[in-house]
């Protein structure tokens, strides 16, 4: 249990920043 509690933060921060960086390469490439 306590491995899912340390993971499961992470994984939601890593998907967070995973849209975040999609969403400004496609801005970028849009743009650019």
């Amino acid at each position: 249990a306590s491995v899912v509690s340390a993971t499961a933060p992470l994984f939601m921060i890593v998907m967070f920043f995973q849209k975040q960086i999609i969403s400004g390469l496609t801005t970028g490439a849009v743009k650019g």
